[in-house]
């Protein structure tokens, strides 16, 4: 059984604090108040609100406060992410998807392999972690998660354009890192003693694993979308139209994981195909502005738990001792995201301008590629914050010598680019050019 399937929803309360349901739903009642007083704060003050949601959790978690609440891999995998995914794919605009589609797939794939790979060299080096267990940071660090980014440059009117790109990395990059995770533990603990050596994966059966869980899971989202589209076309209430919507998305993320593949990624495949095609002929104009309302809602709520629950779960951990490793860590993050950026983006840019030269018709569903904006490239850079996929998949490993370094190194992270980069762009980007036009001469 992998750690996928381990996903359930609840609110993690520790056998020492056991609480009765009243308790549970007033500590529930609670959280949503901060969160309704922490929005009205920063849109009053138009500052980013995923942040200072991070900032709250974070003073909450160093005080004496709220001490029932901790937060559990399970309720981030199974409850928030497949929600967020899917709110994601469904308003994101499939032709501008496809427009920009090999930017997305360079930063989300090579790109994040790159980001491990030269986050566990800098690990291992730095502080001497083994291999696998290097790797395995590497793999929980290098997803990233720019929800406060997103808000932000919807906020000051930056191009619809590099939106995209950042969010449709982001989409599939958390799939690509939680199938890296997954598949490096396998490696991993036969060598810890925590499974039979029996189960050890040779190099091809490795590969095909690592393959299935990157595409089976994409695939069968998109399938699944395609057939629920159709079967839509049948109904017209509204409501069973919404309540569809969200079968598919956390219907298609268990069968994802009964077959052994990335239910993120069978999300964000669902989500595509019926934001896209499925709502424009499966469903009434009633039916698409209630099933938006609805996701919009479900994405609000979703984020606004998720963060202050990071701030709270990174203010109760003493990062202090794990410093070094944050330190090289943060190294290996920064480095492996310029470097992805600064190579795979320009060789995008060289690849379009040949493409275009040739004047060719562009292919249907792949048009040819075009040229960035090299403004744009520091804003890429910046928008690679981490957050809760990072955080759940620390919080899912097995009890070995090294897991509180690493659950301590992923906070750390966390808190850095979160707050850090967040609050860098806010102050950047209000001073950036959002066209050619706008440069300075």
């Amino acid at each position: 059984m992998t750690f996928l399937q381990l996903s359930c929803t609840q609110l993690s309360y520790t056998a020492e604090a056991q609480i009765s349901t009243f308790e549970q739903v007033q500590m529930m009642v609670i959280l949503l108040v901060i969160t309704l007083v922490v929005a009205l704060v920063s849109r009053r003050f138009r500052l980013p609100y995923t942040l200072i949601l991070v900032f709250v959790g974070l003073i909450i978690g160093l005080l004496p406060i709220l001490t029932q609440v901790h937060l559990d891999p399970d309720i981030v995998l199974f409850l928030f992410l497949p929600a967020l995914l899917f709110e994601g794919a469904w308003n994101v605009e499939i032709e501008q998807l496809l427009a920009d589609w090999l930017p997305i797939v360079l930063l989300a794939v090579p790109g994040l392999g790159l980001s491990l790979l030269l986050v566990a060299a800098v690990v291992h080096w730095g502080i001497g972690l083994p291999w696998l267990v290097a790797l395995l940071l590497g793999a929980m660090v290098s997803p990233t998660d720019p929800v406060a980014v997103l808000s932000l440059l919807r906020q000051l009117g930056m191009p619809d354009r590099l939106r995209t790109i950042i969010e449709g990395e982001s989409l599939f990059n958390d799939g690509v890192g939680a199938a890296a995770f997954e598949l490096i533990l396998l490696f991993l603990l036969p060598s810890l003693g925590l499974a039979n050596n029996a189960h050890a994966l040779s190099f091809w059966a490795a590969l095909g694993l690592g393959l299935w869980l990157m595409l089976g899971g994409l695939l069968l989202g998109l399938v699944v979308g395609w057939i629920v589209t159709h079967f839509l076309r049948f109904v017209d209430d509204h409501l069973i139209e919404m309540t569809v919507t969200l079968s598919v998305a956390y219907g298609v993320y268990l069968l994802g994981l009964a077959l052994q593949t990335s239910g993120l990624l069978a999300v964000v495949g669902a989500g595509l195909v019926m934001g896209s095609y499925g709502r424009r002929i499966g469903m009434s104009e009633r039916a698409q502005q209630s099933t938006y309302d609805i996701w919009e809602f479900l994405g609000y709520i979703a984020n606004s738990f998720l963060f202050l629950l990071l701030g709270i779960q990174i203010g109760e951990t003493n990062l202090f001792q794990a410093l070094p490793g944050i330190g090289w860590t943060l190294l290996g993050v920064v480095a492996g995201r310029v470097l992805m950026t600064y190579i795979f983006l320009p060789f995008h840019d060289a690849l379009a301008r040949r493409v275009s030269y040739k004047k060719e018709t562009s292919p249907r569903f792949f048009p040819a590629p075009r040229p960035l904006l090299p403004m744009w490239r520091p804003l890429l850079v910046l928008s690679g914050l981490r957050g809760a996929l990072s955080i759940a998949l620390v919080l899912s490993l097995p009890v070995f010598a090294q897991r509180g370094l690493l659950a301590s190194i992923v906070y750390g992270v966390v808190l850095v680019t979160l707050l850090g980069q967040g609050l860098g762009l806010r102050i950047l980007l209000p001073h950036w050019p959002k066209s050619v036009d706008e440069l300075p001469l």
